[in-house]
């Protein structure tokens, strides 16, 4: 990662939001990975012509906005789309720079505050700013070639605000580039959707496990997937995340519950992974978790999951239920 870098004049920061996720407790317990922080600042001072007019503000930023999509068209990134709420938290920002009210560096929990309290959730924020006389396209230009390039044309980022105000009789340009957490979920869980394929893959994958090392595979029963599924459920709805629901029932209760007469049951909980081969992963490499997907007792498998956005943020719970029915041996 970069650290803070500057460079005379110019500078650009990128801003990545702490994770939404809540952090689990918990041993042995399978985890994503959380966010990082870089800064740097760019300022870009061009020549001194005639100020823009301060009722064209709309007409500026969708100036902005073809320009900088022509930029990442031509870098074959995906095009920008322009949003009033970073238009306000940019706007605000030009404003406070302008007035000498604030600095160019900000904290990247400060930039995520400000977006947040206007409605915007950031994953990634990056801010550039100029103050530059003449045209858009010549300010876009300038850019190019620069470390601002390198943001401009960032595949990660969805989403554009621009704030235009003036510091003495030059116009001072604060451009937010930024990706939100609702669409990077979406764009992760969007393969998980069908939950049928996700626990076909699932057994896929434990199974390789097992077998490779001698022992019988698994078979998915439908009972198990019911408990799995309302296990991970309830802990999505009610915000906890722990092997015994909030009510006192055990994973064995929770299976029993389903049909399913267990001589023996368990069950492996995860939060935070994106896919199958995540999650699996993090399991294999929990001593705890790995006994239970390896364990010679099990004859059957189901699996649950459960994803979205609830008042504590964005999450993702993974549960697979093992079983071993009373009176029945493998066949």
């Amino acid at each position: 990662m970069r650290g803070l870098q500057s460079h005379g004049k110019r500078s650009s920061r990128r801003l990545f939001s702490p994770h939404p996720f809540p952090l689990p407790g918990g041993e042995g317990e399978a985890r994503g990975i959380h966010c990082g922080l870089t800064a740097g600042l760019c300022l870009l001072l061009i020549g001194l012509r005639s100020p823009l007019p301060p009722d064209d503000f709309e007409a500026t930023r969708e100036a902005f906005l073809d320009q900088v999509n022509a930029v990442r068209a031509a870098a074959k990134a995906k095009p920008l789309k322009l949003l009033p709420v970073l238009n306000d938290v940019a706007q605000g920002r030009a404003d406070a720079l302008a007035a000498g009210r604030e600095a160019p560096g900000v904290p990247a929990e400060e930039a995520a505050r400000r977006s947040k309290a206007q409605g915007y959730e950031s994953r990634l924020l990056s801010e550039v700013i100029a103050q530059a006389d003449g045209d858009v396209a010549s300010v876009v230009e300038g850019w190019i070639g620069g470390e601002p390039s390198v943001e401009l044309t960032g595949a990660e980022f969805r989403d554009m605000g621009l704030g235009v105000s003036l510091r003495g009789e030059v116009p001072l340009y604060v451009l937010l580039l930024g990706l939100s957490w609702e669409d990077y979920f979406k764009r992760q869980t969007d393969a998980l959707k069908n939950l049928e394929a996700m626990r076909e893959d699932m057994l896929v994958r434990v199974n390789r496990e097992r077998t490779s090392r001698g022992l019988a595979p698994l078979r998915r029963q439908p009972a198990l997937d019911a408990a799995a599924q309302g296990h991970a459920d309830d802990m999505f709805r009610k915000r906890y995340y722990s092997h015994d629901s909030q009510d006192g029932r055990t994973t064995l209760d929770r299976v029993q519950a389903k049909g399913y007469r267990a001589k023996y049951a368990g069950e492996n909980i995860a939060r935070g992974q994106y896919s199958v081969e995540e999650v699996m992963t993090g399991w294999m490499e929990s001593p705890t978790h790995r006994d239970h997907i390896l364990s010679p007792l099990f004859n059957d498998v189901g699996f649950g999951l459960a994803f979205g956005k609830n008042p504590g943020g964005y999450e993702i719970l993974w549960v697979q239920n093992f079983g071993r029915p009373k009176g029945r041996e493998r066949l």
